[in-house]
């Protein structure tokens, strides 16, 4: 639900509570108001507004038809005519009497049901019937009967008219403000997506056609490689977007070292069935930190270790080789960057680098089960 639309049934019902409660605590005082028409005629006219204020709630708790608030315009103008009757001049005149707060509440309380002509007209139909009836009581005067509730009522009916305005107002607005604000996340969302995205795609370029085109630019390939074939064909399929299977994570390491340009010691046991998804991020960034040691470590070996438990699968790639200081890395290279932890991270996995100069590398890939 909008803020707009809470704040109109909020004030649909409060309104209407209020003017029910004050009708009926009205009805409850006006014996006690000394009435000139005796205690009989005003005990009816006290039960049948109680009535009313009870019918009045359940009907005016959302819009109300038009003959609701007509009838109970028609019955406060009546209530106001009959002060002469219903109320002590005296109770009147000090601004005691019981017809006064149940009228100026209920046309108060209608400016927030209907529009404002009508609610004007309302207004100015029951402040008239309040002056008259007031005026027809014994050593009341009109000025009096302005005073004691005529003008007070109009200038109450102005106030509760502008403030459903401005409650109206502030829902509309705050209703615009979130849904700018949806609209920017909705944005930040696909922006971060798109990121994503392309982020991937470097990645498989660089581990699949660059790296390939690579080691052919720099004679490292002669041509007739038994594992060169088996490259391009993945090459090939993953530039064309082919989504990985769900495949075991000894499957995955054991094809990834198959693959490799060194001899690579694997150790570790366990298994899991890994996601299509995840055992594509596991495979790119194991073949990613293979390749590393081929062209940086300085070294001939490998090795991989599996780990497998309740918490996560890790697998981990160790050198003897040069290493190097992670702090000095450019940030223009892209493997370790973009190829390995980018690559994780989109599957919730991380990532971590230790190596120290002289004394190798380690390389951890973990993702969580």
């Amino acid at each position: 639900m909008s803020t707009g639309a809470f704040l109109d049934r909020f004030g649909l019902r409060f309104a209407a509570g209020a003017r029910a409660v004050v009708g009926v605590l009205m009805a409850v005082a006006a014996p006690f108001a000394d009435p000139p028409g005796g205690m009989a005629c005003v005990a009816a006219v006290a039960a049948v507004l109680a009535v009313w204020s009870a019918v009045y709630l359940s009907l005016m708790r959302t819009r109300p038809a038009t003959w609701v608030w007509v009838a109970d315009t028609a019955f406060l103008c009546g209530l106001c005519l009959a002060q002469p009757l219903l109320v002590d001049p005296v109770l009147l005149v000090r601004s005691l009497g019981w017809v006064s707060p149940i009228a100026s509440f209920a046309v108060v309380a209608l400016q927030w049901h209907v529009r404002p002509l009508p609610g004007a007209v309302a207004a100015v139909l029951v402040c008239a019937s309040f002056v008259i009836g007031a005026a027809a009581s014994p050593e009341v005067t009109v000025a009096q009967a302005l005073a004691v509730g005529g003008l007070w009522t109009a200038v109450e009916v102005a106030l509760s008219r502008l403030v459903w305005l401005l409650v109206r107002r502030g829902g509309a607005r705050a209703d615009q403000r979130i849904a700018r604000r949806f609209e920017a996340d909705r944005a930040a969302v696909l922006a971060r997506a798109r990121r994503g995205e392309q982020r991937a795609h470097w990645a498989t370029v660089h581990d699949t056609a660059a790296s390939t085109l690579l080691m052919v630019g720099l004679g490292s390939v002669r041509g007739d490689e038994p594992w060169l074939a088996g490259q391009l064909r993945r090459d090939v399929s993953a530039l064309h977007g082919v989504p990985t299977p769900a495949a075991g994570v000894r499957e995955t390491v054991r094809r990834v070292v198959d693959g490799a340009r060194i001899p690579v010691d694997v150790q570790g046991d366990g298994d899991l069935t890994l996601p299509g998804p995840a055992a594509g991020a596991l495979g790119g960034a194991l073949t990613e930190s293979l390749e590393n040691v081929v062209r940086h470590a300085g070294t001939d070996r490998a090795e991989v270790l599996l780990e497998v438990d309740a918490a996560a699968v890790r697998v981990t790639v160790r050198d003897r080789g040069r290493g190097f200081d992670p702090e000095t890395v450019p940030p223009d290279r892209f493997g370790l960057a973009r190829s390995v932890r980018e690559r994780m991270a989109l599957v919730d996995g991380r990532a971590v680098v230790e190596s120290v100069p002289g004394r190798g590398t380690e390389v951890r890939l973990e993702w969580p089960r």
